[in-house]
């Protein structure tokens, strides 16, 4: 048996003797529910102004997890947590009888409690309860990693994450932020007469973006199913059906690399509008990142990753080629000649491509060196069609889309169409991702002719969004990993 095997079955060993003394007392313990508490945060927002050193008859029960104990003689000092803060319970042995004396020397760091005494403030100035009545609900039979020294290992964050919520009030707050967005988000759409969707998580073709796909096995039916690398194809379903303006907000799964700003698992809001179109799409998607910014109380500086943005509004829209062409200088349109400006790029800038359009070309400058500087968030428009099966052709600018990307601070947040209605069109467009899957690609997108059946039937004109809900959280919590913002990320098994 290993040291830490032997140090975790002797502190087991000596909590089990613990609670068997509590159980032995003629003190109630153990209840199935502790109710009429107070929430620690609403203590101390009433009774903040208590002068240091006095006591007051106002009596106050709460209940939470023991983060510390503190003994010195005839006073011990107990901090207690709940879900919104963090109190002082004051044992004084002079108020207590013997056996509640005999009770509490039986709790632990960790343990679960619930407790009831008068509001005190302590000389030096800490808000605190003088304890009348103590009672256990919950052993903790392990130790809690100390908070200075415990969890910093992030692998052992992340696979222990329950810990991780009760040391760090950080990581708690994070998820708490992001719980909150979840709910802005649909109390927003909901407030636009959007009507929130399921659609399957299994799918038998995966579609709707261009990404590998996890792969598993329906028994029954015999098939093998897809998780769902976006729920965009059954949303325009939905629209094609008569549901005008519905939404989904709900994980995704792509099976590519994992790194600070990717994981397998993730959330997206997806939304169709018919009768809508890009710019309509464009001008929703700021006013519902607005109204999550101002409901958190955030400002418009937002730090995130060392740098800092300016989340004022409106946020400004500018085409991909213009982005380009003022990057390198040079002007460049969607009727540019490809092969002149392929000569003045390798000799003014030593930069080569392969791109067979102006438009693969443009949308790989920007990829590479365009992409990652952007900071202030951005609504960059004009995407190239060879990059957008799903979008609408520009009626005025052949070979480009009615789509935009928004950007922040580098990273993608949002995706918006002015949607693909034409079905010859869209299956032309399928066929081409077709043929790159045939080649080896494993990210280009299937074949559907189910879908292009849909199609057939009409879809009116539809503004589609796919909102990335995980890198907006790490940017509003500052959190450069979105490992941070997920309550449970993936980690690989111990061995």
């Amino acid at each position: 048996m290993s040291e830490l095997s032997k140090s975790q079955n002797e502190v087991f060993s000596l909590r089990k003797e613990k609670e068997e003394n509590i159980k032995a007392s003629s003190l109630d313990s153990f209840p199935t529910s502790f109710k009429n508490s107070t929430n620690i945060n609403l203590i101390h927002q009433s009774h903040s102004k208590i002068e240091d050193g006095a006591k007051t008859d106002i009596s106050v029960s709460v209940r939470g997890r023991i983060l510390a104990i503190r003994s010195f003689g005839k006073l011990t000092f107990i901090d207690l947590s709940d879900d919104t803060g963090k109190i002082q319970l004051v044992s004084t042995t002079d108020l207590l009888s013997e056996e509640l004396q005999e009770y509490i020397s039986n709790i632990d760091v960790g343990d679960i409690a619930g407790a009831s005494g008068t509001v005190m403030k302590t000389k030096k100035g800490e808000l605190s309860i003088e304890l009348k009545n103590f009672i256990l609900l919950t052993k903790s039979f392990r130790n809690l990693p100390e908070k200075w020294h415990g969890l910093k290992d992030k692998e052992t964050r992340f696979r222990q994450r329950y810990l991780d919520f009760v040391v760090n009030e950080n990581a708690k707050e994070t998820i708490k932020t992001r719980f909150r967005v979840l709910q802005l988000i649909r109390t927003f759409m909901t407030s636009e007469n959007f009507l929130e969707v399921e659609t399957p998580t299994l799918q038998p073709k995966a579609g709707g973006a261009i990404a590998r796909p996890f792969l598993t096995h329906h028994n029954a039916m015999g098939i093998d199913m897809y998780l769902r690398i976006a729920p965009e194809l059954y949303l325009k379903r939905l629209v094609i059906g008569g549901f005008e303006k519905v939404f989904e907000l709900g994980k995704v799964f792509r099976n590519e690399g994992i790194d600070l700003t990717h994981s397998p698992e993730f959330t997206m809001m997806e939304s169709y509008e018919a009768y809508s179109d890009v710019n309509s799409v464009m001008d929703m998607v700021e006013k519902m990142c607005q109204y999550i910014v101002e409901n958190l109380n955030i400002g418009s500086e937002v730090q995130y990753a060392e740098k800092i943005a300016d989340f004022s509004f409106p946020w400004e829209r500018k085409s991909m080629f213009d982005l380009v062409s003022h990057k390198f200088d040079m002007g460049i349109s969607h009727v540019s000649n490809l092969d002149s400006i392929k000569t003045k790029f390798e000799t003014i800038h030593n930069i080569t491509t392969e791109a067979k359009t102006i438009g693969e070309f443009v949308f790989e400058l920007f990829e590479k060196y365009i992409e990652n500087e952007i900071v202030n968030p951005l609504f960059v428009t004009d995407y190239p069609k060879e990059v957008s099966p799903f979008a609408r052709e520009n009626k005025d600018k052949e070979g480009i889309t009615e789509r935009f990307e928004l950007f922040a601070f580098g990273s993608e947040l949002a995706n918006g169409f002015s949607e693909l209605i034409d079905p010859q069109d869209q299956k032309e467009r399928l066929k081409t991702q077709a043929l790159k899957k045939a080649e080896g690609d494993e990210e280009a997108h299937v074949q559907d002719e189910d879908y292009i059946e849909a199609l057939e039937y009409g879809l009116p004109p539809t503004g589609g969004l796919g909102f990335g809900v995980d890198r907006f959280v790490m940017m509003l919590t500052n959190n450069d990993s979105i490992r941070e913002v997920i309550a449970f990320p993936h980690i690989k098994p111990e061995n």
